[in-house]
């Protein structure tokens, strides 16, 4: 995962990726104005006539716009530029960049163009465009030739084909008539409709008269109350109107004979039921006889109505039945005729329609004038091609923009390089990361590779900042908490080398011992020996020799210039070396070295180099884990860390070496309080 960090102190520290980047750019804008040479300009202008003048003011419309971008792309096609360098007699290399450049620009609101061709040779650009220009102008009066000749060809082969058009309908309408009188035919078909609605109306007439009819046809229920009820078929005056046909009416009047009787029965039945309650049987025999033969009477009309009826009713179904199969083919008839009737209005449509057509093109032919352009050229020269002028180079704009370009382009690239690399930047970086206390910070200072010894702090050192940081790594170890109690013993490593243990190490235990503080430093870091070179002290009695059993431990220790302070060497290599440190004897060195210091300091190697310092692990108090910015990789800590809890050590924290000044700033954290600096330290 990559540690978050400040992006501006990332790039502060990239600073001279700025300056190489301005450095590229401004030498690439040096070397491309030497390379290219000396550039001329000249300057040409046509302009749109007052046709396109007037479709310009109204800012531009689609087809101003079309039609000024179509002659731009014209003059800038690849046709009209070859002849324009052949004009001149110029023949371009292949695979070659032509030797003029051109430049079209319209201004805004304007119905002008501006050609503007750049080129090395001054001859050779200005006889280009004016050849362009002259070669655009010929190119369109052919064109305008051209298109006059297809245009009158156009309307030539329309009247032709109108023409024939004409000509075919006039002949259909003509065969047409031949077979159809139209105002004849016009009034056969109105008498026709008129026939068919007539005999609609009788056919309808003739149903009213059977359904009228055939409600009488049941004897048995002349005498029923709905019979009965039923309305008169008369008129006003009380007579058979006309439209019931002449049986309907003899059977009318049947009817009437009939419920006549009925009634005339029905009396004489109610005077001899009177009479015979009054009078008797004998004086009631009379009215018997009269009452048997009014009986006998209704008995016959009814029977001869009925008959009536029959027949009557068979009559109208006959007629019913002649007239519907007369009706379809009346009107079939009809319909024919309404199709014929149309098919000589869109005939004689189709004459008048194209006989229109012949009329518009050939006046349209008569209107043109053969000796003259059907359209005039819109665009024409209001300026030639003027003396070519040098270019203006403006070296300090371009100038300023590379300086803006290399800027931005480093920006760039370290926020890439920001972004892809994971080592740290600041403090806050390991902070943000993990958990384990940070002891301080140890400012960067400038010491040179060939004295390494001026990393070493000296009685009275006037580097109050870089001194007064080892003060504060001093309390932080003597007042920190670290966990049950102030360490005695500590391991100081690191993920990987390089990164200023040894010095870190070698000052810390200096500074305790000028505090009357009894301290020894081990150096258990036996590939580089780091502390043996710092110290001139080589080939020395080590840690090596009493673990082999070569040496006691008054023997391995030896004495520093600096009251209180005590070292153990690395001490003499031989083949016994592997798994040394591994032996029983370790602990006893530790636990003698224990008893007669205050302090016992181990600088190891680093964690993830050898496995020597992971031995020391368990056996320590504390390990002092060093980072260094824009050197330390958050991967490496990582895996440090695992590494040193598998080993179980009991406290781990970190140093933070040649911090950057983002880092101090005017003030340390020991132990997450706020200690003030001293003499400008931070």
């Amino acid at each position: 995962m990559a540690p978050k960090r400040r992006y501006l102190s990332y790039l502060r520290e990239r600073w001279w990726v700025i300056m190489v980047c301005i450095a590229l750019t401004v030498s690439a804008l040096f070397v491309y104005e030497t390379v290219r040479g000396e550039k001329v300009l000249s300057y040409a202008q046509l302009y749109a006539s007052a046709e396109m003048q007037v479709a310009a003011v109204s800012f531009f419309n689609e087809e101003a716009l079309t039609y000024f971008g179509t002659q731009i792309e014209l003059l800038k096609s690849a046709h009209l530029q070859n002849a324009a360098y052949q004009r001149i007699g110029y023949v371009p290399k292949p695979n070659q960049p032509p030797p003029v450049k051109l430049e079209i620009i319209q201004p805004l609101k304007t119905s002008i163009l501006e050609l503007e061709a750049t080129g090395s040779d001054p001859a050779i650009t200005q006889n280009f465009l004016q050849a362009l220009i002259d070669e655009y102008l010929n190119y369109k009066k052919e064109a305008r030739d051209t298109i006059s000749q297809e245009i009158m060809q156009s309307l030539t082969d329309q009247i032709s084909k109108k023409e024939d058009d004409l000509k075919s309908e006039q002949d259909q309408w003509a065969h047409f008539q031949k077979s159809n009188n139209i105002v004849v035919l016009d009034q056969e078909t109105r008498s026709a409709g008129l026939y068919l609605a007539e005999l609609n109306m009788q056919l309808a007439k003739l149903k009213l008269d059977r359904d009228l009819l055939a409600r009488g046809l049941d004897v048995t229920q002349m005498d029923s109350p709905a019979v009965m009820s039923a309305p008169a078929v008369t008129n006003a005056t009380g007579s058979i109107p006309a439209y019931i046909s002449t049986n309907f009416a003899e059977q009318l009047s049947s009817d009437a004979a009939l419920k006549s009787a009925k009634v005339q029965l029905a009396v004489t039945r109610g005077e001899r039921d009177q009479t015979l309650a009054e009078h008797g049987e004998t004086a009631a025999h009379r009215l018997n006889d009269e009452v048997a033969r009014l009986e006998r009477t209704v008995q016959i009309l009814e029977e001869q109505n009925l008959a009536e009826r029959k027949a009557t009713l068979e009559d109208l179904n006959k007629r019913i039945s002649a007239m519907e199969t007369s009706i379809p083919t009346w009107e079939a008839k009809v319909l024919d005729m309404n199709d014929r009737l149309s098919e000589g209005e869109r005939l004689k449509s189709s004459v008048q329609r194209e006989q229109g057509y012949y009329d518009h093109v050939l006046s349209t032919l008569q209107n043109v004038d053969l000796g003259k352009n059907v359209q005039t050229e819109r665009l024409a020269v209001l300026q030639r091609a003027t003396s070519p002028e040098p270019v203006k180079r403006h070296l300090i704009i371009w100038f300023a923009l590379a300086v803006i370009g290399g800027f931005f382009m480093a920006l760039g690239l370290v926020f890439c390089w920001y972004l892809l690399d994971d080592r740290f930047v600041s403090v806050r970086d390991i902070k943000e990361q993990y958990g384990e206390m940070v002891l301080g910070l140890v400012p960067q200072i400038r010491v040179p590779k060939s004295r390494p010894h001026q990393a070493l702090l000296e009685h009275g050192d006037r580097r109050h900042t870089y001194a007064e940081s080892y003060r504060h790594l001093r309390s932080a170890i003597l007042f920190s908490s670290f966990g049950e109690g102030r360490p005695q013993t500590l391991l100081v490593t690191s993920s990987a080398p390089g990164e200023g243990k040894t010095t870190i190490a070698l000052n810390l235990a200096r500074l305790l011992a000028r505090s009357g503080l009894r301290v020894v430093l081990v150096d258990a870091d036996a590939r580089r020996r780091g502390l043996s070179s710092l110290l001139n002290a080589k080939d020395q009695t080590g840690m090596l020799d009493f673990l082999r059993g070569d040496a006691d431990a008054a023997q391995v220790t030896h004495p520093t210039d600096t009251p209180g302070l005590s070292y153990v060497p690395v001490g003499t290599h031989n083949e016994l070396t592997e798994g040394v440190f591994l032996r029983p004897r370790l602990a006893e060195l530790l636990r003698g070295l224990r008893e007669e210091r205050d302090f016992v300091i181990f600088d190891g190697a680093p964690i993830l180099a050898s496995d020597d310092a992971a031995v020391l692990v368990p056996l320590v108090d504390a390990v002092v884990l060093v980072t260094r910015p824009f050197y330390t990789r958050s991967r490496l800590i990582r895996q440090a860390l695992d590494m040193l809890y598998q080993r179980q050590a009991k406290c781990v924290s970190f140093i933070h070496n040649r911090a950057r000044a983002d880092d101090l700033a005017g003030h340390y954290e020991m132990n997450g309080v706020p200690v003030p600096a001293r003499n400008g330290a931070a």
